[in-house]
């Protein structure tokens, strides 16, 4: 099983005229035949290592289930994309024991 947390508020800016919110509806609908999703007081602290500078997000979780290292991979490139677009840094994600974050692709 992954888990990741997603910006809530960012979740409701459009692209093309669909949520951000439906457009993860729908690519984990397609790619994974489901997910389980969890709002509410779902959030965090985080301190850059550089500037050490805190800053703090409300999220939506989701998890989703699957089988196969080729299936993660699939699931951090969207990540990685959404994050671009969501102006976030990075995605937190689970998955098994291993947690990590997924960095933003450079939009051009």
């Amino acid at each position: 099983m992954a888990v990741f947390l997603l910006p809530s508020l960012k979740l409701k800016q459009k692209k093309l005229e669909k949520s951000y919110e439906e457009i993860v509806h729908h690519f984990l609908m397609k790619q994974f035949a489901g997910y389980t999703a969890s709002a509410g007081n779902i959030f965090g602290y985080w301190r850059d290592e550089v500037t050490g500078r805190e800053y703090y997000g409300e999220h939506k979780e989701y998890k989703v289930s699957f089988r196969g290292k080729n299936r993660v991979e699939m699931l951090q490139k969207f990540l990685s994309q959404l994050a671009g677009e969501l102006d976030e840094d990075s995605i937190y994600l689970e998955y098994g024991e291993d947690a990590w974050l997924v960095y933003a692709k450079q939009l051009r």
